[in-house]
């Protein structure tokens, strides 16, 4: 009897495993997008001798993970409005693999934290300066013939003998080019500068809806580096996307003067920072006020632009919050009342 026992726990600890196995190691085309925390960036967002914040400001942030199948149905089953499954292709670009997307939501806070050091240090007299570093490639349609020449990482700074500081630069120098046509791209990887020569070509059909139609086949984004004086230090640590600017900017201004804004309140917000001091829209607004209700803020700046404000609106009145939801359209807007509130 003894060995049969044994026997049979032997045979369904085999099945068993397998099925814990599936449930966590098998991936689905879907994430998990869920609230998450509103985390206070007073001790990571730091000015070189900047004056200390009463009150915190806090950048909220959603989670999102792979799905494996244990996730899908937990999600999927579970009741929370707020817990939602994304197709993977509302997630991640066409053709995107792990490597890009990871870099893309890297470089978005990147530049986020230098567009919140320009705006701030202006806003305080600071005098930053601004500097176009070229277009940094996000990712390579694998389609196209420049796959076999260009990578993630590098940085367009040439073309044809002309610099390129930006995206505006790249477009106009390539507009008119026909495919088929070669040209010379000087770029930067890791340390080194490289020139190299791509192709025009034709995007693949799932990617032209009325647009251009043909190109290089990058995904690219400007790079700004913003010098300042006194230095500022970010420490932020597996948060990316730009939504964190707005709050950024916030905790920079508040330490480069004495004004107090904060004024031992618990400030939450989102939106992106961009360098003429516009506010813009973000994603999962619903979610960041959960998360930011949940964490004990006592207010929330929510971007006018794409009926973000109004959105979290609702949700916190869906929700019963009793954290106040503030529209603002410019930094300057957020800094007004800040000023003119307890």
């Amino acid at each position: 009897m003894k060995q049969r026992r044994k026997i049979t726990w032997q045979l369904l600890f085999i099945p068993v495993a397998l099925i814990l196995l599936i449930l966590t190691f098998v991936r689905l085309p879907y994430y998990v997008e869920r609230p998450g925390e509103a985390k206070s960036i007073n001790s990571i967002v730091t000015v070189e001798n900047g004056y200390p914040v009463r009150g915190d400001y806090r950048l909220v942030y959603i989670y999102v993970g792979k799905a494996n199948l244990y996730e899908y149905l937990w999600a999927k089953f579970d009741g929370n409005k707020y817990t939602t499954l994304v197709r993977e292709s509302h997630v991640k670009m066409p053709y995107e693999d792990d490597e890009a997307y990871n870099l893309r939501q890297k470089n978005y806070m990147t530049q986020a934290q230098q567009s919140a050091s320009y705006v701030a240090y202006k806003a305080a007299g600071k005098k930053p300066e601004l500097q176009k570093q070229g277009v940094l490639i996000l990712d390579v349609m694998p389609s196209m013939p420049s796959a076999r020449v260009l990578r993630t990482g590098d940085r367009i700074i040439g073309l044809e003998n002309k610099r390129v500081l930006s995206v505006d630069d790249l477009n106009s120098t390539l507009h008119g080019k026909k495919i088929g046509e070669r040209v010379r791209l000087t770029i930067i990887r890791g340390e080194q500068i490289k020139p190299v020569t791509v192709k025009i070509a034709r995007f693949p059909e799932s990617l032209i809806h009325g647009g251009k139609d043909s190109g290089i086949g990058i995904i690219q984004s400007n790079q700004i580096k913003v010098h300042v004086n006194p230095p500022v230090q970010f420490n932020i640590n597996n948060i990316g996307g730009p939504s964190a600017g707005l709050m950024m900017t916030l905790e920079i201004y508040d330490q480069l003067t004495r004004q107090d804004l904060a004024k031992n309140r618990h400030i939450a917000g989102t939106g992106t920072m961009e360098i003429n001091g516009q506010v813009g829209p973000i994603g999962g607004i619903a979610d960041k006020v959960v998360g930011a209700t949940k964490s004990g803020a006592d207010l929330f700046f929510a971007p006018v632009a794409g009926n973000e404000a109004k959105l979290a609106q609702k949700t916190a009145k869906e929700i019963g919050s009793k954290m106040k939801i503030v529209p603002v359209a410019t930094f300057s807007d957020a800094v007004n009342y800040l000023k003119n509130t307890k």
